[in-house]
């Protein structure tokens, strides 16, 4: 199988490899970013054993028994793993404090525009 990205000169191309998962309980989402020329070079025969798969993802439980027929809100738990060669078990440099923050900001932000999205009551 041949697969082919297109890229800008100078620029890193991502892909999301996603699982999901939902029950009645709870719903899971696992992800992983991958580099499309690392995924183009799996997809063409090369060798995995190099490759860093670094997954991350989020749950949404509920946070309790349902009270008279109303919710009572949902609780929300994510994990990250980040590859951040710039810091030591010992220091982290504050631009990896500030990117870490806003990838933590910007997903919980996402996931909770997505809980409260009309389209996605099913009506």
């Amino acid at each position: 199988m041949e697969t082919e990205f297109l890229f800008w000169k100078d620029q890193i191309v991502v892909v999301l490899l996603q699982e999901s998962y939902t029950t009645l309980t709870v719903s899971h989402v696992t992800f992983a970013p991958v580099e499309a020329s690392t995924l183009n070079m799996i997809l063409n025969g090369g060798r995995l054993e190099n490759v860093p798969i670094l997954p991350s993802g989020f749950s949404i439980l509920p946070d309790g028994p349902k009270r008279n027929g109303g919710s009572t809100g949902s609780l929300v738990t994510m994990a990250f793993q980040i590859l951040d060669t710039a810091s030591s078990a010992t220091y982290i440099p504050p631009d990896s404090v500030a990117t870490i923050f806003k990838l933590v900001t910007e997903t919980a932000e996402c996931i909770k525009a997505s809980m409260f999205n009309p389209l996605n009551l099913g009506t």
